[in-house]
C-alpha cells in the first residue's frame, strides 16, 4: 500500500518547488534582485556601516613639518537578532486514504492526487519568500523616512531598528523628501513630478556625491506622474500639448532617461498576517537608489528544524538558500505534517545612498 509519508517528503516537496513556481507565471521579486543573499549560523546579525561623506582635500603642508592628524572617518556597528518565521500544514487522514486508494488504481492517478496534496506546503514556501521582500522594501521605502523592519509576532508589533534616534533625525534630513501642498503629485493641475525628480537627483548628488539612478514606485504613483499637466507640457512641448496630442508612457520614460533617471514600476502585492492585500511599495512613495552602490544582503540563519530536526523521524530540505522544509509523521492520529520555517534579516550598508520621497506628504499612505 502506498503511504503518503513516503512520497510527500521534504526532498520531494523541494524538487517540486521550481516547477510549481514556474507554473504560477509570477515576475521575480524586485527587492531580492537589489540585495545579495547568504547563509550563516546563529540568530545574531551585525554589519558595519561607514559614515557617508564626500572626499576632503588634503591640507597643504610645509616640508619637514609634522603631518596634520585628520579625524577618523567614523563607522557604526549595527546589531540585531534575526526574527523567526514558521508555519505548518497537516495532510489529513482522508488525504492519506485518497492517496492510497488512487495509487492502487494506477501510478498516474496517484501522481495526480499527490500533486494536488503537496500544493499546501508549496504555498507555505511562497509565503516564506514574501518575508525578505517585505523587509527589503521597508528599508528602501520607509513610510516615515527612517529604515526599520516592522514585524508582528503573536499579535504583538515590534520594530527592528537600523539606527539610533539621533541618527534617524539626521538621516531624514538628507535621505527623505516630502512633497506637500499644491505640489503633491495627486494635484495634477499644479504638481511638477518630473522637475521634482530631476531636482532631487541633482541636490543629492551635490550634497553626497551619489548619483540617484533607479526610481522605483508602484503603478498608482506612476499614474500621478503621467496625469500631471506639467508632465505633458515638458514631454510633448507646449504647442503639442495645446493641440491635444496624446502622450504615451514610453515618452515619459525616454524623457527621464535623458536626465539619467531610470523608472521602475513595481506593482507586486502580498497578503499580510491580517489577511489584507498590500503593495510592497505603498502608493505615494518613490524609492531612489544610486548606481553602482552595494545596498546589502539578506542573511538567513539556521532554523530549529534545520539544526535539530530528527532525521530518523522526518525529512529535511532547504530551498532558496535558507527556507527549511521539514516533514514528519505521527502514529495517532495517522498524519503527515510539513513545517516551513526561516530566520532572516537584511543588512543595509548602502542606506546613505538611498532617498525615499513621499510625493503626497500629509496624506494617509494606501497599500
Amino acid at each position: 500500500m502506498a503511504l503518503l509519508k513516503d512520497y510527500a517528503t521534504a526532498r520531494a516537496i523541494a524538487s517540486l518547488w521550481d516547477g510549481y513556481q514556474a507554473s504560477l507565471g509570477e515576475p521575480p521579486y524586485l527587492g531580492r534582485t537589489k540585495f545579495g543573499i547568504r547563509k550563516q549560523d546563529g540568530l545574531d546579525l551585525a554589519f558595519i556601516k561607514g559614515k557617508n561623506q564626500l572626499p576632503v582635500s588634503l591640507k597643504a603642508s610645509a616640508f619637514d613639518a609634522q603631518a596634520t592628524l585628520r579625524d577618523g572617518i567614523g563607522f557604526s556597528t549595527i546589531e540585531n537578532s534575526m526574527p523567526f518565521f514558521r508555519e505548518s500544514i497537516m495532510f489529513t487522514e482522508k488525504e492519506e486514504q485518497d492517496f492510497a486508494t488512487f495509487s492502487s488504481l494506477s501510478a498516474d492517478r496517484g501522481a495526480d492526487i499527490l500533486q494536488n496534496i503537496v500544493k499546501k506546503p508549496l504555498d507555505l514556501i511562497r509565503g516564506a519568500r514574501v518575508v525578505p521582500e517585505r523587509m527589503i522594501w521597508q528599508l528602501l521605502a520607509p513610510a516615515d523616512g527612517v529604515p526599520k523592519i516592522h514585524i508582528v509576532i503573536n499579535d504583538e508589533a515590534f520594530d527592528i531598528e537600523y539606527m539610533s534616534a539621533a541618527s534617524a533625525v539626521e538621516y531624514k534630513k538628507s535621505n527623505f523628501v516630502e512633497i506637500k501642498g499644491d505640489s503633491q503629485w495627486k494635484n495634477s493641475a499644479s504638481a511638477t513630478p518630473l522637475a521634482d525628480l530631476i531636482e532631487i537627483k541633482k541636490n543629492f548628488a551635490n550634497a553626497t556625491g551619489y548619483s540617484l539612478t533607479r526610481f522605483t514606485m508602484n503603478q498608482e504613483t506612476w499614474a500621478e506622474v503621467l496625469e500631471a499637466e506639467d508632465t505633458k507640457k515638458q514631454v510633448l512641448g507646449i504647442l503639442a500639448y495645446q493641440n491635444g496630442i496624446r502622450m504615451n508612457d514610453e515618452d515619459v520614460v525616454r524623457y527621464l532617461a535623458g536626465k539619467g533617471i531610470e523608472i521602475e514600476v513595481y506593482d507586486k502585492v502580498y497578503v499580510d498576517e491580517n489577511g489584507d492585500t498590500k503593495k510592497f511599495i505603498p502608493t505615494g512613495y518613490v524609492s531612489c537608489q544610486s548606481a553602482g552602490v552595494y545596498l546589502g544582503e539578506f542573511v538567513y540563519g539556521t532554523t530549529p528544524e534545520e539544526r535539530s530536526g530528527s532525521l530518523t523521524d522526518g525529512t529535511l530540505s532547504i530551498v532558496d538558500t535558507g527556507i527549511a522544509v521539514y516533514t514528519y509523521s505521527t502514529n495517532h492520529p495517522i498524519n503527515t505534517h510539513c513545517v516551513v520555517s526561516e530566520i532572516g534579516l537584511p543588512t543595509y550598508q548602502g542606506m546613505d545612498s538611498v532617498v525615499c520621497i513621499n510625493v503626497d506628504a500629509g496624506s494617509t499612505p494606501s497599500a
